[in-house]
């Protein structure tokens, strides 16, 4: 099922997530995690946290494939990861720089500094625990999606004159959106 996404200025996206209990391990959060990976394929996007369609629980799912064609082509779905209770154990001291975009913060793009490297060590929706070393690109994915389990989106990561410039667009696309409610929004 594909789940409602929430953009900003949603006042969840800043709440921090709580960590999954064990008595809700198992099914029914396997299940809410596929609907979340429908619902970021459906987007498009290559990674969703849990909050991001309502839901303060900390997990996130990413579409971590790296293998690319010749052409650059990015195929999906090849190496999708459910992660709960994500804990950073590791992380490179070299750094990547990557221009990211965010499901919840549409139309905006900005370049940002991450380390190249992460080890994330997780729980799976079945209460498996796995560990994981994400390089470059599913590097950058996991970590911008660990940012929204702790309360933090794009635009924080960004100068106030962005942040205000952004939001004050998002109030015109509102205004647009209810002056003429027979068309969708472009965002």
């Amino acid at each position: 099922m594909v789940l409602p996404i929430l953009t900003v200025p949603h006042p969840l996206l800043s709440q921090t997530s709580r960590p999954v209990r064990e008595d809700e391990f198992g099914p029914e959060l396997l299940q809410r995690m596929k609907d979340m990976s429908e619902t970021m394929f459906a987007a498009p996007g290559v990674g969703l946290a849990g909050v991001q369609v309502g839901d303060l629980r900390r997990m996130l799912v990413a579409d971590v494939g790296d293998d690319e064609d010749e052409d650059g082509y990015r195929e999906k779905g090849v190496d999708v990861v459910f992660v709960v209770n994500p804990e950073v154990v590791a992380c490179s001291d070299e750094k990547i720089t990557w221009e990211e975009g965010c499901l919840s913060v549409p139309e905006f793009w900005e370049d940002f500094v991450r380390p190249r490297r992460v080890t994330v060590r997780y729980r799976t929706p079945l209460g498996g625990t796995e560990e994981r070393t994400f390089e470059d690109y599913p590097s950058i994915i996991v970590q911008h999606e660990m940012d929204h389990l702790d309360g933090t989106i794009l635009l924080d990561r960004v100068s106030r004159l962005k942040k205000k410039r952004y939001l004050q667009k998002v109030k015109k696309w509102a205004k647009r959106a209810q002056e003429t409610p027979e068309t969708e929004a472009a965002w």
